[in-house]
Formats: C-alpha cells, structure tokens, sequence
C-alpha cells in the first residue's frame, strides 16, 4: 500500500478554516458549503481508518508469534481496533472486513483511499462485484472485472451510494448469470407470509416475497393508487374538480390488499373449507343492529369491533354475520337472508360500470362489496334496485363520510357535501344505465353521442 494522507491534508485544513462555527447562524449558501466540506473530510478520515485497519490486519497474522494483535492483547486484528478505537465489535470487524475485500479491487481501493468516493458507495461495489465472481474474483474474466470496476468508481465519484449499489447490482448480474440464480433460489426459500394476532384494534402483516411475487402485488397496487387514467364519469362539474380521495398510499394499499382476499373468497374456484367455501364470521345482537350502536366480534378474536362493521359485512359475501338475541340463542345467517348473489353483482356491474361507483375511485366491481342503498334493517330489500358496488373504503365511511346515494327508477346517483362545497345529485356510474339516461333525450333519429343540433338521419360520429 502506497502513501496515504496527501488529499486529507487540503481537506482537512479548507474545514478548520472555517472552524469554530455556528452552524445556526449561516446562511444557506454557507451551510451547503459547511455541509460539503465535512463530508469532504470525512472522506478523507474514513480513507485513514482503512488504510490503518489494512496496516493492523497484515501485522496481526493468525497463529504469528509476533502478530501485533496478540502482542496488544487481543486474538485478531477486529479486536485490536476495537480496543484501541473504542468502537463496538461490528464496526471493527466491518472496518477490518471492508479493508480486505478492498484489496481485491484496486480501482476502488484507490478512489476510497485518495477520498473520491466514500466506505458506503465502496462497500455497495464490492459486495456486489464479489458476490457475483466469486469470493476470490475468481468465477469472472478478469479484465471485465477491471472494466466494471472503473466504470462503478466513475459512477460513485457523483451519485449517490444507492444509485451505485443498483448500478452495481445490475453490472454484477452481467458479469456471471449465476449470481441472479443464486439470488433468486435464496429469496424463494425464504419467503413468507405473516398476519400476526390482533392487538388494540390492529394486526401486524410482515413479510418477505421474492422479486416475482412483489412485481404482481406492487404492479396492482400501482394500477389503482396511481391509475394512468381516471374513470369516466357521467358529470364533470363546471370549474370544479373532482373531489380528491384522502387516504394516503399505504392506507389504499392496505384497502386493496382486504379487497382483493375478499374477491377471492366469493370465488367458485377457492377451496373449500369444512365443506363451504372460506367465510369470515362476525356476530352481534339484533337490538345493537337495529341501533346502529354496540359491539360485533369477529370469530377467532376476542377484541371487539363497532357494529356497524356487522351490517356493512352482511352486504358482502365472504364474510357473514350472525345474529344473536338478548339471550344468546342464533336468530339468524345475515348473509343467508340478506346476501346479494353472483347474478346480481353482475348485473349491477353492468348497469353501473366495471369500478366502484364512486367518481374516481378504480377499484374494480369484482373487488367491490354491493351496498344495500336503503338499508336492510330499514327495509330495504336484496333486489337490483336497492344495490350498487362500492370497495371496501367507501362502503365503510358512505354513512358518515360526504359522499351519498339514492335510486331513481333504478338507476344510481350521488351527491357530494364537504366542507361547504356541494356537487348536487347526478346520475353516477359509466355503465349501461348511464348510457342509455344520457341519449334518453335525443330526438328520434340522431344518433347517440352526436353534437347539439344534428339533424335527424345524420350519420353517426366516429373517433379520431
């Protein structure tokens, strides 16, 4: 190893000329320069700590009778820096370890050591770059080695230690096909899925999914949090956008993933258990149901839920609710009496269109929940013109959150009120019924879809 030291002197003399600071009292442009002056040094003192763990680590030689190591009182050269150092235990050895692999790699070893780049983009490269031609650099073309390593040192000179470990990544990928394979078998053998017991209210989900596993979910989930296109709806409100949904972008994935392990459990094609297909038991009372107020639980979970998730379950199959009277004795299966059936929900979809009926919303009908739009304790029947598909999110807040629903002559509409800001009742949905109401007012013979005043017999607009 050749001298090391002769950057860090500049550095470190451009840092203490602004020393002692304040740095509250600069101003932005003199922060920034502060800021990048200390990373400048600390470069340069990281540069430092390698060099001498590398120096410490050629003289502590296991089994030498001479190894500085033992001569310090220590067994290795991890130990001997943490002594003197005063570090832990991890960063010695992480210190010494990253000393070692850097001596594989020369170009990386220079750029660290003369304070280009710093131990965290080095540490990105050379672990990639081992983990793929082997720990000895052995399993790959030497000279494709070197070329990538000048290029990743290029790289980290100017971005940053995430963008040079996925760009090392990448490289090493290129560099021998096993690494991939290798990576992927280890992922596939340690996946898992976990939904844990519910405390206070909540169940933690943890996980770990392979790179295939993870691409299908994200790739859903992106779809309907940040879809390309927003669902047409049958009203766009004069100087006024559509009311903006909420919830953040992990509540709207939590809501989809429950929408989606919902869809499957209505399913024909799930298995069956016990004899019937997967179903979700919540129970409460006929009284707390009728008074919108109480309790429900869930089965197989001693904490209580509002009952109002009792009576929003009972529209959606995959999960039914069992009433109990004052005296524990089972009146009846809500989803029995009360479920709205495959037909239906297919139906509905049709007349009202392929997503939730609320305007914007795209999670579609298959994922959706039919909501009963005159309640069911309040007489409201299981029929097409009591029910419209709503997702989970907006079936839950619909009676207490600003969006609202009615009927007229069987088709649905909404109305908006939030905030003092109104968007009265207007037909919703883009499916059949809607279609059909918006032309209902052509003079006989104009086609559908055409322009004010086109004379009757006109032939019919096409697309651009």
């Amino acid at each position: 190893m050749s001298k090391v030291g002769s950057a860090a002197c500049g550095a470190l003399a451009r840092l203490a000329g602004v020393l002692p600071v304040d740095p509250a009292v600069l101003t932005d442009g003199q922060l920034v320069r502060f800021v990048e002056q200390v990373e400048e040094a600390g470069r340069q003192i990281d540069a430092l700590r390698l060099a001498a763990a590398a120096a410490v680590q050629e003289r502590s030689e296991d089994g030498a009778p001479d190894s500085l190591a033992r001569r310090l009182g220590f067994k290795t050269a991890a130990g001997a820096i943490q002594g003197l150092t005063k570090s832990s235990g991890k960063e010695a050895q992480k210190l010494v370890a990253q000393a070692t692999e850097l001596k594989k790699l020369p170009a990386v070893e220079a750029a660290v050591l003369d304070g280009r780049i710093g131990r965290e983009a080095a540490a990105a490269i050379s672990s990639e770059l081992t983990k793929a031609a082997g720990k000895d650099l052995g399993r790959a073309d030497a000279v494709q080695v070197a070329q990538v390593e000048a290029e990743l040192v290029e790289l980290a000179v100017t971005a940053g230690a995430d963008e040079v470990k996925a760009k090392a990544a990448e490289k090493a990928a290129l560099l021998d096909v096993r690494v991939v394979e290798d990576t992927a078998a280890k992922a596939m053998a340690e996946r898992f899925f976990a939904v844990g017991p519910t405390i206070d209210g909540a169940a933690k989900v943890s996980g770990l999914l392979p790179a295939g596993h993870a691409a299908v979910i994200r790739g859903v989930f992106d779809a309907f949090i940040n879809p390309k296109g927003k669902k047409t709806v049958t009203f766009t409100p004069a100087d006024e956008q559509l009311p903006s949904d909420g919830r953040t972008a992990g509540q709207k994935r939590a809501d989809l993933f429950r929408d989606i392990c919902a869809a499957q459990a209505r399913s024909a094609e799930v298995p069956e258990m016990g004899g019937d297909h997967p179903t979700v038991w919540i129970s409460t009372t006929v009284k707390e149901l009728q008074s919108g107020e109480g309790l429900a639980f869930y089965a197989g979970t001693p904490e209580p839920v509002p009952v109002a998730e009792a009576e929003q379950a009972a529209c959606a199959g995959g999960i039914q609710t069992v009433i109990f009277g004052d005296d524990g004795q089972v009146l009846r299966l809500g989803r029995s009496v009360r479920g709205f059936t495959r037909r239906q929900r297919r139906a509905i979809a049709l007349r009202d269109g392929g997503t939730c009926l609320i305007p914007g919303c795209t999670v579609p009908a298959q994922w959706c929940e039919v909501h009963h739009v005159i309640s069911f304790k309040d007489g409201g029947n299981t029929d097409l013109d009591n029910g419209v598909l709503l997702c989970w999110f907006h079936h839950h807040e619909i009676d207490t959150g600003p969006w609202h629903i009615r009927m007229i002559n069987g088709t649905p509409e909404v109305r908006y009120t939030h905030g003092g800001r109104v968007i009265d009742w207007t037909t919703a949905g883009d499916g059949t019924a809607a279609r059909l109401k918006q032309h209902a007012g052509a003079p006989p013979g104009v086609p559908p879809g055409a322009p004010p005043g086109t004379p009757p017999g006109a032939p019919e607009p096409r697309g651009e």
